[in-house]
């Protein structure tokens, strides 16, 4: 082949392939033709922010206790190496306090902690985090009141009648998760008669301890009552009512203590 003959070729083979390329930059590239005209791709850095999040407080009613509980949010992304929760008790300035450290436990991506308060108690409390060697974290003070809002329960009441002493002593059999602090009953003297009208008026005593005493009762006379206790916090339970009061007898034959209800008749109020 002559040299000009080559050279014709290759510049013809050179204007093909430039039309081609033409062709797929514009977008009519076939499907049996594959190009690769560059990697467009950048190179990008994620940041990631320790958080503490969801962090809540409840109180345990059967303890008092306050029961905390959290979560940390991209803790994957670093190296912590302690969790814990500060607390403190009835402090006049939280944000001066001197705070108390317990360490959280973690529990499928939550973490909590148990403050040993009691009923009445103002708690204040805030997460701390050390991360990445001597990093901090630490949340916005929080505060709970530890309220009791369980009521007591009443079982039943004992009376014992002294007929020399004519006097009427009510034990009560009662029970609350934090303390008793009031007892209460409301009497009313019948007479002769065993019959509760709308005109009987009941009259409250109260005590801090149980047994509560009835005195100057008659001989004979029925008496209706009924009966409240009261916890530290003011909830309350109550046995029998106004309208369907418990109605016994002063009388000396009968034999005594008796406990009321065999069924116990419960409401709080």
């Amino acid at each position: 082949m002559r040299k000009k003959e080559r050279q014709l070729i290759t510049i013809g083979l050179v204007v093909l392939f430039a039309a081609i390329a033409w062709w797929a930059y514009n977008g009519h590239a076939s499907p049996g033709v594959v190009l690769n005209l560059g990697d467009n791709s950048t190179n990008t850095t994620e940041t990631y922010q320790l958080a503490v999040s969801d962090l809540s407080a409840t109180v345990d009613q059967a303890t008092g206790h306050v029961l905390v509980a959290f979560k940390l949010t991209n803790e994957e992304h670093f190296n912590i190496s302690s969790v814990q929760v500060l607390h403190a008790l009835n402090v006049a300035d939280p944000n001066n306090a001197t705070y108390t450290a317990l360490n959280a436990t973690a529990e499928n991506g939550t973490y909590k902690a148990e403050i040993p308060s009691k009923f009445g108690d103002a708690v204040y409390y805030k997460v701390k985090v050390v991360y990445d060697g001597n990093k901090t974290l630490e949340s916005e003070v929080q505060s709970i009141t530890v309220k009791d809002t369980t009521a007591p329960t009443l079982n039943s009441v004992s009376i014992d009648y002294n007929s020399t002493a004519l006097t009427f002593a009510i034990s009560f059999n009662a029970t609350d998760n934090d303390q008793i602090a009031k007892y209460y009953v409301y009497w009313a003297d019948l007479g002769t008669s065993n019959t509760v009208s709308n005109t009987t008026t009941f009259t409250a005593i109260n005590a801090t301890t149980s047994p509560v005493t009835i005195a100057n009762l008659t001989e004979g006379n029925y008496y209706a009552f009924y009966f409240k206790v009261e916890d530290l916090s003011g909830n309350k339970a109550m046995l029998y009512n106004e309208t369907a009061p418990l109605v016994i007898q002063a009388n000396s034959s009968a034999t005594w203590p008796q406990v009321y209800p065999e069924a116990v008749n419960q409401s709080s109020s």
